[in-house]
């Protein structure tokens, strides 16, 4: 029900709005716009502003909205309970469109262009480059991981002119991610931003945004947002690589 070219154009406070109603989906039907602005730490006036640009009249119209599509969606009982299945099917129907595809496109041009293509990531985001370099490799791209993330990046070396570094951080915001965009970003390369903030510190300092906006869930300092888009956008972009190396 939120297209991906609006969400795309949505600010930091929009963006939260769109993450807490996803993971409160039930509760937000039945509150009132100050209910909402209270929970999402927001104003009434940037809710009607979210509302508006997901192509809403109103914050009725909105909640109106919320009842339709959820009954197409499973029931859950009244325990908040986190099922993967709902944002998943969302994150499916977005890049199913034409904006998505176009975003793509984009990102093939860069990887094509691209002598070498780097993966850096924290954490979880470390395994996915390692995934991801070697399925991009298998496809026929030369493609590295940086294995040890905080690892000095050396001066005076430059990579080749034109290679790409996919970066993948889910907040956009990890201060050894930022850092090392920072020391990367005078050389001639083109950085890609795997996040799921389109509006966060990394994202301002990329080349090409891919944000896929699941909503996040937390235990202390322990991310457990599901990686299963990027899982989907790195075997998306090979298989687009394989083929373009079949028709070669």
């Amino acid at each position: 029900m939120f297209p991906y070219d609006k969400l795309q154009t949505l600010n930091e406070l929009e963006t939260g709005i769109y993450n807490y109603i996803v993971k409160h989906q039930v509760e937000v039907e039945s509150m009132s716009i100050r209910d909402l602005a209270d929970h999402a730490h927001v104003s009434t006036t940037t809710i009607l502003r979210f509302a508006t640009k997901m192509g809403y009249s109103g914050y009725a119209e909105l909640r109106f909205a919320m009842k339709q599509h959820r009954q197409h969606e499973q029931e859950t009982d009244s325990s908040e309970q986190y099922d993967i299945t709902v944002p998943l099917v969302d994150f499916f129907s977005k890049v199913n469109t034409t904006d998505f595809n176009k975003l793509i496109d984009q990102t093939m041009d860069l990887i094509n262009a691209a002598p070498l293509v780097l993966f850096y990531g924290i954490g979880s985001g470390n395994s996915l480059a390692q995934y991801g370099a070697r399925f991009w490799s298998n496809a026929g791209k030369l493609s590295l991981p940086v294995m040890d993330p905080f690892q000095p990046f050396p001066s005076g070396t430059p990579l080749p002119a034109d290679s790409v570094v996919v970066v993948m951080s889910v907040s956009g915001e990890t201060e050894q991610v930022i850092k090392f965009v920072t020391k990367i970003q005078p050389e001639n390369v083109k950085i890609i931003a795997v996040t799921n903030h389109g509006n966060s510190t990394l994202a301002k300092m990329s080349d090409l945004v891919i944000s896929y906006y699941m909503p996040e869930l937390k235990h202390g300092d322990l991310n457990l947002t599901t990686q299963i888009p990027i899982m989907y956008l790195i075997e998306l972009i090979a298989h687009r690589l394989d083929q373009q190396r079949q028709q070669d």
